[in-house]
Order: C-alpha cells, then sequence, then structure tokens
C-alpha cells in the first residue's frame, strides 16, 4: 500500500507542476511547508481545496472547487488528481460549492483533528460504540454521545455529528443528561465530573451557560446576517459578537483539558446576566426586520453585555487620554521638578532597574513607572496626583496613542527632575539628568512598553 506521505506528495507535485500557487496545511489546520506533513492544499489561483484524507478504513482525495473555479482550467489537473487516487487505491471526490472556497473553510474539519489530538494528550478516549451511539472515557467518568443518523466508520469525524444527546456518566454509574449538544461543551464536563464535580454545581453551571451563551450568539450572528441587518449602525455590535464567539468557544475548548480546566476553576467568579427594558428595546430596534424574531429573544442579554463591555473600555480610554494631556501640559510648564527618591539606578522600586517588572505587560510596567515618580515627586501634588491617576488607569487602556503619550510625558519629565539634597545645599540637576539620561539608555525605555 501506497504511503500517506507519497500520496500527499504526489498532490503537491501535481499541483506545482501545474504552475499553481498554493497554501498547505497540516490536519490541525496549521500552515506547513513539508508536503509529507500538508493535508490541506489551497490553489490561490483557482479558489480550489485539496484534501487528503483518512480513517482506519478509508482513504480518499476531496476535491473542493468554488462557483468561481473555472473547471475546465482545472481539467488537466483534476484528471492527474484522479489517477494519483486510482494508482494509490484511494478514493476520489470532486465536490462543487455555491460560495467561494477559503481555508478558513476548513477550521472545522481542523479544529475537530485538533480536538482528537487533544482528547489523546489529556486522557481522553478516542470515540467508540455502535452506530447508535458513542462512548468517550476519562478515568472512572464516561462520555455517552446519542446519533440522529447512523454512524459510518469509514468517515472521519462521524461520531462528532448528528448529535441528539449528550449525557454524562460518573464513576457511579448515574448518568445526567447535559442539557446541550455542544460535543466540546461536554468534554468539559466530563473533565469536570471527572475531577469530582457535580452537573448543577457553580462551575457545572457555568460550562452550561457558556454552551447556551455561544448558541445564542452564533444564532444572533447568523440571524443578522442572514436578514441583512449588518450596517454601519450594528457593524461595531456584529464585530464584538464575532470576537465573543470565538472567545466562548475558544474557552470551552480548554475546559476539557487538566490545565485549561484547573485554571478556569481557580478564577472562575459566577455572574448574573440583566437587561433592562430600555436596553432590550434599543437592540430589538436595531435587529429587526419586519417584525422581531422571539427566538433572538434569549441572545439579548448576552449581547448587551457585550456592548456594556465594550462602552467600559472606550470610556477608559478616552478618561486615560484626557489624563495623560493634562499630565503632559502640566509638565511642559515646569522648569524644574524636585525628586526625593533615591538614585534611580541603583533603587530598587524603580520598575525601570527591577529586573521582576521585565516580565509584566506593558501596560503593567507603565503603571508601575507611573506609580514610582508620583511617590518620587510627591511634593508637587498637582504633578503626583496625576501621575498616580494615570498609573491606576493605564493598566486597562487598549488605545496605543494613549499608552504613546504617557511614555512620552515620562521621558519629557525626566531632564527636568532635580535632587532635593538638604536646606544648605544646592540642587544637582545636572547630575540627575544625566543620570536618569543614562539610566534610559541603560534599558531601553521605548523597548519596554512598544
Amino acid at each position: 500500500m501506497i504511503s500517506d506521505d507519497k500520496i500527499t506528495t504526489g498532490i503537491f507535485k501535481i499541483l506545482k507542476g501545474n504552475g499553481y500557487n498554493i497554501e498547505l496545511f497540516t490536519e490541525e489546520g496549521e500552515n506547513t511547508i513539508d508536503p509529507n506533513n500538508a493535508r490541506r492544499f489551497y490553489v490561490k489561483d483557482m479558489g480550489a481545496m485539496v484534501n487528503f484524507e483518512t480513517s482506519n478504513t478509508n482513504r480518499e482525495i476531496r476535491v473542493s472547487v468554488s462557483q468561481t473555479t473555472s473547471v475546465e482550467q482545472l481539467k488537466d489537473t483534476l484528471a492527474q488528481l484522479k489517477n494519483l487516487a486510482n494508482k494509490s487505491i484511494v478514493e476520489y471526490t470532486l465536490k462543487s460549492f455555491s460560495k467561494a472556497i477559503t481555508p478558513k473553510d476548513q477550521d472545522f474539519e481542523a479544529q475537530k483533528a485538533r480536538d482528537m489530538k487533544q482528547d489523546v494528550q489529556e486522557g481522553i478516549s478516542t470515540a467508540y460504540g455502535s452506530t447508535k451511539s458513542s462512548y468517550q472515557k476519562l478515568e472512572s467518568a464516561k462520555l455517552v454521545i446519542k446519533h440522529t443518523k447512523p454512524v459510518n466508520e469509514e468517515t472521519r469525524g462521524s461520531r462528532s455529528r448528528n448529535i441528539s444527546a449528550i449525557y454524562i456518566e460518573n464513576a457511579d454509574g448515574e448518568r445526567h443528561k447535559f442539557p446541550s449538544k455542544n460535543l466540546a461543551g461536554g468534554r468539559a464536563m466530563l473533565r469536570h465530573i471527572q475531577q469530582g464535580g457535580q452537573m448543577h454545581d457553580d462551575l457545572g453551571e457555568h460550562i452550561i451557560e457558556q454552551c447556551k451563551e455561544l448558541s445564542k450568539l452564533k444564532e444572533f450572528k447568523k440571524y443578522s446576517q442572514r436578514n441583512g441587518l449588518v450596517n454601519e449602525e450594528t457593524n461595531d455590535i456584529l464585530e464584538a459578537v464575532t470576537a465573543r464567539i470565538e472567545h466562548v468557544r475558544e474557552t470551552i475548548s480548554k475546559m476539557k483539558g487538566s490545565k485549561g480546566y484547573a485554571a478556569m476553576r481557580d478564577t472562575f467568579e459566577s455572574r448574573e446576566l440583566k437587561i433592562n427594558e430600555r436596553d432590550k428595546t434599543s437592540l430589538r430596534n436595531q435587529f429587526t426586520v419586519r417584525h422581531f424574531d422571539e427566538n433572538l429573544e434569549d441572545a439579548l442579554p448576552y449581547v448587551n453585555s457585550i456592548m456594556k463591555e465594550i462602552n467600559g473600555v472606550k470610556e477608559a480610554n478616552i478618561a486615560a487620554s484626557n489624563t495623560v494631556k493634562e499630565l503632559a501640559e502640566a509638565i511642559a510648564e515646569m522648569e524644574t521638578i524636585n525628586f526625593t527618591g533615591a538614585d534611580p539606578k541603583s533603587d530598587p522600586e524603580n520598575p525601570l532597574v527591577n529586573e521582576h517588572s521585565a516580565s509584566a505587560s506593558a501596560n503593567t510596567q507603565l503603571a508601575m513607572t507611573m506609580k514610582y515618580f508620583s511617590e518620587a515627586v510627591c511634593e508637587n501634588e498637582k504633578l503626583s496626583g496625576l501621575l498616580e491617576q494615570f498609573g491606576s488607569m493605564v493598566t486597562d487602556v487598549t488605545d496605543q496613542s494613549t499608552i504613546a503619550a504617557g511614555i512620552a510625558a515620562v521621558k519629557n519629565m525626566m531632564p527636568k527632575l532635580s535632587a532635593k539634597t538638604s536646606e544648605s545645599s544646592e540642587r544637582n540637576t545636572v547630575d540627575y539628568e544625566a543620570q536618569f539620561e543614562s539610566t534610559l539608555d541603560s534599558y531601553e525605555f521605548d523597548d519596554l512598553f512598544k
């Protein structure tokens, strides 16, 4: 039997030999340049995809073309691929789709491959069972999947499709129905039960709620796109909903792993979603065609929560921007600024020289720097207050121009710092200016916050 690697190399040679510009992907959807590792080949010129699918009992070269693909131009290439399939004794299938084909269209298949790989790594058994039911085990706990259609063992991923119901069985043989058909959510609940949790304890309810949120947001997004409700007024909302869908999907998927589950368990905080009538009416009006689809009613609290989060970030950015402008103006008005701190080169409290702060995020480092200088210039109450105020805000700032303005404000303040000694001593402005400039050069201040 011809090996999988030889077949994928053969596909690569045929496509390249016909002069096509192609992208190669592994079974898990990762980019690769090695034809031996490739399982998906995207023909950029033609908007077509060639997949090599394998299962325990079947291998297949599957070609997907879009409505814009010229099959006539691909005629010779398709004949060569079909000939390769016949020589390799594998199946050959050509499918035409009514939409443009992109690598992203394979994400679903790639995600299933990643899930199967992660399942094995996390101790979850591969799916097995009859034509009507599938099972996965995690030590003493078991996932039971009921199917609406018979499982075809020759089709990869068939045990993750056509799901009618999911049940979780604990070590005592007690079986409970999982109130969602989301398989990733079922696996996350399997991990929770295996770890001693209960289906309806706080964390169990959170897993269920995440699956419900994902389902409702996907339904909301499809409804909006299907009915032409994506416009200038609603585009920001739909983009935020899309980002939230990806975040929730990723969170659920991670929870089936031991590390992801432990992280969620340690940081989990329950929340209650509420929406007042005014917000509900506003959202209903924005996403109404001729009448509002009452099936979307349950999605509105999730969408409202997303919008509140977006508005909160916008407000935080505006407040921080105003504060840093005021800070920059205050610094510009001063000729010298009394500095009461220790030598910044050797001061362990200085974030610029403290090795522990180097691993912190840019926002956190800037916040620490602002706090450090606010205490060191405390004799100037206005300046100290503005430094401290911006430092408390900056960790939540997402606007990079505001971050850059904060860094510029600190740098502009440096040459004006003057060391305050005793009453009879003269101020040594030059020495401190040189020390700070040297510190900045030595620790590459800009690099810390890029």
